[in-house]
């Protein structure tokens, strides 16, 4: 077992634009080799890339209300719920709220930036 604080872990921006921090990722010496899962930060008032992965993707909503849309669907969310976003789908955080939104993603296979696709 690894005990892991977000805090001490580095963030960085992602393809999409969010701030992350990779928690738990084979490339970061975890004993989990099949997902990975990261902190994501969206600023009030900002949104992500619309982009889609190579990967299925869950959000679980942490902190805030962000508007999540997944295909054609569009996702009012508050905390606690859980978005399941399939492989292939497009998708992006919107943040309308006063607040940073704050969501755990959970990617089976590991997150990759090579299996993330921005729409253009």
């Amino acid at each position: 077992m690894r005990r892991i604080d977000p805090r001490d872990v580095e963030p960085y921006r992602t393809l999409d634009g969010s701030l992350v921090r990779e928690l738990v990722h084979p490339r970061r010496g975890s004993h989990v080799r099949n997902l990975s899962v990261a902190l994501a930060e969206v600023e009030p008032g900002a949104r992500t890339r619309p982009h889609r992965h190579d990967f299925d993707e869950v959000y679980v909503i942490l902190e805030g209300s962000p508007v999540v849309n997944v295909g054609d669907a569009r996702h009012e969310t508050r905390p606690w719920d859980v978005v399941e976003i399939p492989a292939g789908t497009l998708h992006n955080i919107e943040n309308p709220g006063p607040t940073t939104a704050r969501v755990l993603c959970v990617c089976s296979p590991p997150y990759t930036h090579r299996g993330t696709h921005l729409r253009r």
